[in-house]
């Protein structure tokens, strides 16, 4: 059984982290990249909202013995193998990962732009994974 309050703590620390992000979505590329602290802020909180929703994810699947997670993406095709998601949800939530992954290790070769562009585009996928667990789990 998902304990509730261990999600609602997560999905609390996602969208935290996630509206800091909103915050700078509206500027251009070009300020995007002359500003170093709004890089900061942007990488920093994506790779928090990235870690919460593996964190809920995993947390979903061994509170419900739905299987053994060896890498964090399993943990999404797990939840897809089990009708949670849908297999297009599935790459999504597993191509942030991989880019959690370049986040955090890769972190001195970081492709500004690619960051500007998930911010611009792919912030909505967060925000489908929040109104995913809330209408599931909450």
């Amino acid at each position: 059984m998902v304990k509730i309050k261990v999600l609602k703590n997560r999905l609390e620390q996602l969208y935290t982290s996630i509206n800091k992000i909103k915050r700078y979505e509206d500027i251009s590329l070009e300020e995007f990249l002359e500003d170093d602290i709004i890089q900061d802020v942007v990488e920093y909180n994506l790779f928090i909202a990235i870690n919460m929703m593996i964190d809920i994810a995993v947390h979903i699947v061994i509170d419900n013995n739905l299987g053994k997670i060896n890498t964090m993406g399993e943990a999404f095709e797990i939840l897809c193998k089990e009708k949670y998601i849908t297999k297009d949800e599935m790459i999504i939530y597993k191509n942030i990962v991989a880019f959690r992954n370049i986040l955090s290790h890769e972190y001195v070769k970081i492709d500004k732009k690619m960051v500007y562009e998930i911010m611009k585009k792919n912030l909505v996928d967060f925000d489908k994974f929040i109104l995913f667990i809330n209408d599931n789990f909450i």
